[in-house]
């Protein structure tokens, strides 16, 4: 073995501005033990590193695991440079290399003001082909590294983890980073982040950085002793020669938010994500009206009518009230079901439409969101069940193994309307195949196949009851631009509060979505009779400001059009700010720490960014119990210039918002939940003005809606855009006076605003 050495890597990380926030070393000795501290503080130290082979578990702590050599590397990619220590270990007859990667990127290839700085890979290898690896269970893993100690610390550290179905929603955890951690681990597991009290919160995210499909965080309890490892699934029993798997961890001095950017921007870099996909899908961006869970019409219909009657019905009134809903979303109530409740045939059933799909789409004009769940083992697309597609056929459900399936599927499917595809189930059809938690490579090549499907026939995809896995993974895949990032809706209930979950996925590029919602309080008969939905307003607000769908469900005559046309134009065009609104960092310490001088209750924020000064921010505060004073930062507005801040109930009243003079959320509830907006001062003609926008909108001032700003000594000029001969009233305030002007967009669907003028010119 090579002579004992310290390797000793020094990451310093400086905070925005001109101070120097604190920073974190990573230090490495040969010994294969490695720690991260921050401030002069350690906040992770290395747990044991093991290995399983011939059924046998080797590991450090023991000598079983025997550390050959102790190397250092160093080269470059296009992430940027990299210097690494690796350290090759031998179990038996079979060789394993535990690696660690620090990286320093390249600025120029990232986005923003504040490109990402260093940050750690660890990396698995199985030189050879090895056996016998499984573990008792699927949720262990087969080999531990990188693993931490989960101790206590000179430094409070709080944790949030996400976990569970609906893409982390369902398990996600917070609480102190000690034993025992209420986490969500194994097969369920999601991305890691430990935090402190700091006032810039000092945060590091821990993930898989490669294989997602198969790889698991695992947290170990003996006793007293705890520790957390990253590796691949317990499942698995087999490994092939040169199979790697990889752990990233990234470090922010700036704060939670900041930190998941930094953390998501790089693995969408690494695996070249294209947001084009996001950007443009139809669905994403218009207004659309749904039929799934918790909907009026979920497997129900009009009184002694099939569905097709009650779509047609739906569509009629939409056009009859001028809502501007452009397309439909049909769930799993249309096709052919078989053993265990699972997919049979993905055809509509001549109960549900007599005449087809294929009719139903030329009758309407409206094309479709379909739901799918997972495949049965009785699927009339197998062979086994005289199809002509290879699948695995498992106990109820089954996986199909072809790219031409996929391609043949959603290539039909796009004849009858089909824009964006629906996978639902995503858990159940993990769990429910053997195959997919036992080989380190099918599940990637089932989600890859359905991406390339969708791909080659022009449409996008939304996964919905997803683990965490399932989104990390889909950074590699364009065209997954959605993804439910909460529970099933049902009126009345609190499956609004997504602002955690949108920051993972805004995170990797992917628009989460907050399900559907009712606009009217009260949609009695049948089965909705006893139900109520007290929150219409909110649930639309936090669907606009989520940046997905927005997919109101409302029985014929039920439709609320003022609270939906709060959301979108004329034509039907989500107004959504440049981000999603997400949780503020005190809101998910407070969560951790019933201490924590945080907001006790929902507080998120957002803005709308239109190059330089011009930020326009949004800070939503609902069921808060008590006040909170918010200062800029804590919004994580830093870097905006100055800036006033109004209620949307009161647009004249005005005040500064810097951090001596914070915001005070007071009285928010859920019925009366409190909205405010940021806007830039400027100063014209000796006047203080405020361009505040279109007040009438959930988002007064959306990229969708103002595509041009220009200050000068002369002028504010604002350019809007909308549909054709669209009205529109746009406000700016003077000093403390806010007043509106009415823009009529005209034939084109454009105008221009000048503020010296009072008034606009369409065209």
């Amino acid at each position: 073995m090579a002579a004992s050495f310290l390797l000793a890597i020094l990451i310093l990380v400086s905070a925005a501005g001109s101070t120097k926030g604190d920073s974190f070393i990573i230090t490495v000795y040969s010994s294969g033990h490695y720690f991260i501290s921050v401030g002069g503080n350690v906040w992770l130290n290395s747990a044991p590193t093991f290995f399983r082979a011939n059924n046998k578990v080797y590991s450090t702590d023991d000598g079983s695991l025997k550390l050959l050599e102790t190397t250092g590397t160093s080269g470059s990619d296009f992430i940027g440079k990299w210097q690494a220590t690796n350290f090759l270990y031998q179990a038996d007859t079979y060789r394993f290399l535990a690696s660690i990667y620090f990286y320093t990127p390249d600025p120029s290839i990232f986005s923003g003001n504040n490109p990402p700085e260093q940050f750690v890979i660890f990396k698995q290898t199985y030189l050879n082909a090895t056996n016998g690896t499984m573990a008792n269970t699927n949720d262990d893993v087969i080999a531990g590294f990188p693993g931490f100690v989960v101790e206590n610390t000179p430094v409070p550290r709080g944790f949030l983890s996400y976990g569970g179905g609906q893409f982390g929603y369902q398990e996600k955890t917070f609480g102190d980073f000690l034993p025992p951690l209420n986490i969500s681990d194994g097969i369920t597991s999601g991305p890691f982040c430990i935090f402190d009290r700091n006032k810039t919160a000092n945060t590091f995210i821990l993930s898989p950085a490669s294989s997602f499909m198969s790889a698991n965080l695992m947290y170990q309890k003996n006793g007293p002793l705890a520790n957390i490892y990253w590796g691949t699934m317990g499942g698995v029993n087999n490994v092939p020669a040169n199979f790697e798997t990889s752990t990233i961890l990234v470090f922010s001095n700036q704060g939670i938010n900041k930190g998941f950017v930094s953390w998501g921007e790089i693995l969408q870099k690494m695996y070249r994500r294209d947001d084009s996909f996001v950007k443009s899908d139809f669905t994403n961006n218009y207004l659309g009206y749904y039929t799934d869970n918790g909907a009026y019409y979920y497997y129900y219909t009009e009184p002694q009518k099939n569905y097709e009657d009650t779509i047609i019905d739906i569509v009629t009134a939409i056009n009859d009230t001028g809502i501007p809903f452009r397309y439909l979303q049909f769930d799993s109530w249309w096709y052919y079901k078989g053993a265990g409740n699972g997919v049979k045939t993905w055809e509509a059933t001549p109960q549900v439409f007599p005449n087809g799909m294929q009719w139903l789409y030329n009758k309407t004009g409206l094309p479709l969101t379909a739901h799918n769940r997972y495949w049965a083992s009785d699927t009339t697309y197998a062979k086994q069940n005289g199809g002509q597609y290879s699948f695995i056929v498992d106990k109820t459900k089954a996986l199909p193994l072809e790219q031409i399936f996929w391609d043949d599927l959603l290539g039909n499917a796009r004849k009858w309307g089909l824009m964006t595809y629906e996978q639902d189930w995503l858990q159940g059809e993990f769990g429910g195949v053997a195959a997919l938690t036992e080989d380190v490579h099918l599940a990637e090549t089932w989600l890859n196949q359905m991406g390339r499907g969708a791909a080659k026939n022009g449409l996008t995809i939304q996964y919905c009851m997803s683990l965490c896995r399932h989104a990390l993974h889909a950074i590699s895949i364009p065209v997954v631009t959605q993804i439910r990032a909460s529970q099933d809706y049902h009126p009345g209930q609190d499956q609004w509060r997504i602002g955690v979950t949108s920051m993972l996925a805004y995170a990797i590029g992917i628009a989460p979505f907050k399900d559907n919602f009712w606009t009217t309080t009260i949609q009695p008969h049948g089965k909705h009779s006893n139900r109520t939905e007290p929150y219409p307003e909110l649930n639309a607000l936090v669907a606009t400001l989520s940046t997905g769908p927005v997919g109101p469900s409302d029985m014929i005559g039920k439709f609320n059009k003022t609270i939906i046309m709060r959301s979108v134009n004329s034509d039907g065009l989500i107004l959504k700010p440049s981000r999603p609104a997400t949780a503020i960092d005190n809101m998910i310490r407070r969560l951790a720490w019933d201490d924590f001088e945080g907001p006790d209750g929902e507080v998120w924020s957002t803005y709308s960014d239109f190059g330089g000064d011009n930020k326009y921010g949004i800070v939503l505060a609902a069921d808060l119990q008590g006040s909170y004073n918010m200062t800029p930062c804590m919004a994580g507005f830093q870097g905006f210039p100055k800036s006033m801040v109004f209620s949307t109930k009161d647009p004249n009243k005005v005040q500064l918002l810097t951090d001596p003079q914070p915001l005070l959320l007071s009285g928010c509830t859920m019925v009366d939940f409190c909205l405010y907006y940021v806007s830039p001062v400027t100063t014209y003609g000796g006047q203080q003005v405020l361009i505040q926008g279109e007040l009438d909108k959930w988002v007064p001032m959306s990229p969708q809606r103002v595509v041009d700003i220009n200050f000068d000594s002369s002028d504010i000029i604002v350019r809007i855009a909308g549909g054709a001969n669209e009205i529109v009233n746009f406000s700016f305030n003077t000093d403390g006076v806010s007043k509106s002007l009415q823009c009529d967009l005209g034939d084109s669907g454009f105008a221009t605003i000048s503020y010296k003028a009072w008034g606009c010119t369409y065209g």
